[in-house]
């Protein structure tokens, strides 16, 4: 048996874009909120392009008040 998980960049982006949508924060607010360069990376998250790291993953949960698990659409 594998235990081994093949994550969905887009899935994730559009769970990312649906929690951001339906929260008070903006793509600008979410960077400094986790201390990023650029909401570019925001953008990338969003439209599949890249994942969070586990760090923002985390933050990411505790902002949108939900489990990593919401997000990662296991």
């Amino acid at each position: 048996m594998s235990y081994k998980i093949k994550l969905d960049k887009k899935q994730i982006g559009q769970r990312l874009y649906e929690l951001i949508e339906k929260s008070e924060y903006t793509r600008e607010n979410i960077a400094e909120l986790l201390n990023l360069t650029s909401p570019r990376v925001i953008y990338d998250w969003t439209n599949g392009i890249k994942l969070p790291c586990l760090e923002n993953l985390v933050s990411l949960a505790q902002l949108f008040n939900v489990h990593i698990e919401d997000i990662l659409v296991i």
